[in-house]
This record gives structure tokens, C-alpha cells and sequence, in this order.
């Protein structure tokens, strides 16, 4: 859980220093943000895409000794394909965001996936919804709120908060946005492990495969229209070895962030996850506020207070007997995250 909180903490923290750092896109030319989202999702893709090195690794380890056992149906490629292009969206519309408000309201507005994964999972797989989920989802959404409001009043005196309010409000839409696609991908995941057995750790490495493949094509069309230019964000990584570090960090570190999010799945399921997340929370505005990145805000310290305890509500960490559901539906919501 340690390596979890610690590789995702770094993750966020780190893409949040690209788009800090200024650096010329070229010779001679002025310096810029790195401002190039859909290059930081190929970043993503390449870390992802090493737990595929992990898998392999482990089935090695496994087969050794032991006598062959009946191999389960075998997943079609495109399954994973169209969970990449879900979690793509989603990553892209996050790096977006890094640019227009605060890593630690980033990490906040996160939470919301809490909110699209209960309804979708209503929708698409037919679970049922006990009260202590509609609380936690309605203490989630005010939660939320209220971060958001922190982006307007009494804001931080760091650029983002200096940008124009329609610009914060975009941010905050795109990380809203994000998370459907976050949802829909964790909903979609559940559907293939129910009809496949596809062991965690390979999907995210497929996922990272069939996610470079994407890139690639994508960046290509991006290029070739100027709105993305893989040249300058070549340059500009070259020619910074704090932007370089932080790209090769970003990789490893979501690389071991899922790694170790398999693990802890495998061990505690949603519950010890969503302990991490709000964790996880802590640490990234912890750091921004150490290394001046943000100002201590009162009302996204509530929201984040309202946020955290709808989340540990709706993984059940938190229990009110007048929350449970009913004895005859007991067996029901056990099968629940």
C-alpha cells in the first residue's frame, strides 16, 4: 500500500512539474510551458505497458516447476483496445487540466469517479445501490463543489489561480470530464474479467500496448494538423534535464503505481484502494503547499474533508447502521465494492 500511495503521490506531483517547467522550443526561440497533454498520455501508455514486462515475469516464475493446467478462453485483442482508447481520453483530459488549476483540486476533482462508477455500475451491470452508497456518492458531489469553489474564492496566488476564471472553470470540467471515461473503463474492465480470465496485470500491460499503438497514429494526425507537436516537446525534454527527469520518473512511477494497485486489489480490493486515494490526496497538497505551488485554502480543506468521508462511506470503511441495508439484502451487498 506504501509503494502505491508513494509511485501515485509522485505520478501526479511529477506531470503537474512538466507543464511548470518553461523551456525554448527551439534554437533560439522563448521559452514555454511544456504544454503538449496528448505527448504526456504516450508517457502514460509506455509506463503502462511495462507491467506487461511484469506479467510475463511472473508467469515465468509461475510455470516454473509446475505441471500445465487448462488455459482459460483467451481475451480478443479489441477488448483491450477499447479500454485504451477510454483510459487515453481520460488521461488526456487530466494533462489538459494540470495546466489550467492545481495539481491538489486535479487529485480532488478525481474523487467524482465515485459518482459515475455507482451510476454506471446501476446501468450497465445491474447492481444494486444501498443507502450508504447514495450518501456517500451525495457527500462525494458536495465534497466536490466545494473544492471547485476553492479554484474561485479566496484562491491561491500561484499563475492558475490567476488565470482567467474561465479558464479554472474549464479545468475543472475537463477533470469532471475525465472521470465518465475513468468509470466507464472501470466498468468496462469488470465486464471483461466477469466473461474472460484475464489476470490484472496483464490487462493494464495490454491496455499500455494497444495505448502506444493509438499514440502513435493519433500524434501522427495531431502533427500533421499543428495541433500537437511531438518535435517541440522533443526539443523542449532534451533540453531540460529537470523536464527529462520528470518524464522518465512519470513513466516508472505509473508503471509501479499500477503494479502495486493490482496487488493491493488482489489483497484488500476497493477498500484498502480507496484508503490510498485519500491518502494519496493528502501527500499531493502536503507537497504542493511545502514547495509553494498552492495556498492553504479553508474551503477546499472542507471539501476535501466532505470528499474523503463520502468516499470511505461508499467503500464501506466508514459504517452507519441506519445506512446497511436489510438483512434479505445482505448477500446482495456483500458482492458490492
Amino acid at each position: 500500500m506504501l509503494l502505491m500511495l508513494l509511485s501515485g503521490s509522485c505520478n501526479t506531483i511529477l506531470m503537474k512539474f512538466m507543464v511548470m517547467q518553461q523551456v525554448p522550443t527551439g534554437p533560439g526561440a522563448a521559452s514555454t510551458g511544456f504544454d503538449h497533454p496528448f505527448f504526456q498520455s504516450l508517457l502514460m501508455m509506455i509506463g503502462e505497458s511495462l507491467c506487461l514486462v511484469a506479467y510475463i515475469g511472473t508467469q515465468y516464475q509461475q510455470k516454473k516447476g509446475q505441471s500445465s493446467t487448462p488455459m482459460s478462453p483467451e481475451a480478443p485483442r479489441i477488448v483491450f483496445m477499447v479500454a485504451c482508447i477510454l483510459d487515453w481520453t481520460a488521461t488526456t483530459l487530466v494533462n489538459m487540466a494540470y495546466v489550467l488549476i492545481a495539481a491538489s483540486v486535479v487529485q480532488m476533482t478525481r474523487g467524482a469517479i465515485v459518482i459515475f462508477t455507482c451510476l454506471f455500475s446501476v446501468i450497465f451491470l445491474g447492481r444494486r445501490q444501498h443507502g450508504y452508497h447514495l450518501v456517500g456518492v451525495g457527500l462525494v458531489f458536495m465534497g466536490i463543489t466545494l473544492v471547485s469553489l476553492s479554484a474561485f474564492v479566496n484562491p491561491s496566488h500561484t499563475p492558475q489561480a490567476r488565470s482567467p476564471a474561465y479558464q479554472r472553470f474549464l479545468g475543472i470540467g475537463l477533470c469532471m470530464g475525465a472521470q465518465i471515461f475513468q468509470a466507464s473503463m472501470l466498468v468496462y474492465e469488470e465486464k471483461i474479467m466477469s466473461r474472460y480470465s484475464v489476470p490484472p496485470l496483464q490487462v493494464v500491460g495490454m491496455e499500455g500496448i494497444c495505448g502506444i499503438m493509438v499514440g502513435v497514429v493519433l500524434l501522427s494526425f495531431l502533427n500533421f494538423f499543428e495541433l500537437e507537436s511531438t518535435p517541440v516537446a522533443y526539443y523542449q525534454i532534451t533540453h531540460s534535464t529537470p523536464l527529462l527527469m520528470a518524464v522518465v520518473g512519470s513513466i516508472f512511477s505509473i508503471a509501479i503505481f499500477n503494479y502495486s494497485g493490482v496487488t493491493v486489489t488482489q489483497q484488500a480490493s476497493a477498500t484498502a484502494r480507496s484508503t490510498v486515494d485519500v491518502s494519496r490526496t493528502i501527500l499531493i497538497w502536503a507537497v504542493e503547499l511545502l514547495l509553494h505551488w498552492n495556498t492553504f485554502n479553508v474551503i477546499q480543506l472542507a471539501g476535501f474533508v466532505i470528499l474523503a468521508f463520502g468516499t470511505l462511506l461508499y467503500n464501506r470503511l466508514i459504517t452507519f447502521a441506519a445506512l446497511d441495508p436489510a438483512p434479505e439484502a445482505l448477500p446482495i451487498a456483500c458482492k458490492d465494492p
